[in-house]
């Protein structure tokens, strides 16, 4: 599996699931506003909140993908242009290759990968 179809399939629908879950459950926005600020169907919000997609309740843990997740929020909140929230978790994404959290993933995907040799997200 390429990093990149990890990070499409797991890691974006992840980033978007826990936006999606403090603006609702904390902000109390809708999930027609959050489809709209997110760039996705109120469908998938709903998916998003229920869990059946996005879902990793240990990377929904990890430090860093809450403060990046948390930044979103506060871009949405402050009502910043859909541009600059599509910068923010695309530098999440970035941060998500550089800190090799990527590769944790992978791994646990893939377990015969040699994460450790791998450079190919660098």
């Amino acid at each position: 599996m390429l990093p990149a179809e990890i990070e499409s399939k797991i890691m974006i629908p992840l980033l978007r699931a826990m936006v999606a879950k403090r603006l609702v459950y904390e902000r109390g926005y809708t999930q027609e506003k959050v489809a709209q600020v997110l760039g996705v169907t109120q469908a998938a919000v709903s998916n998003y909140l229920r869990g059946v997609r996005g879902i990793s309740s240990e990377l929904e843990k990890h430090d860093e993908l809450v403060k990046w997740a948390d930044e979103v929020v506060e871009a949405v909140v402050k009502n910043e242009p859909r541009q600059e929230i599509a910068r923010r978790i695309n530098d999440a994404l970035k941060n998500i290759r550089v800190m090799r959290i990527l590769c944790e993933y992978h791994k646990r995907v893939e377990p015969d990968i040699d994460v450790d040799s791998c450079h190919v997200c660098d």
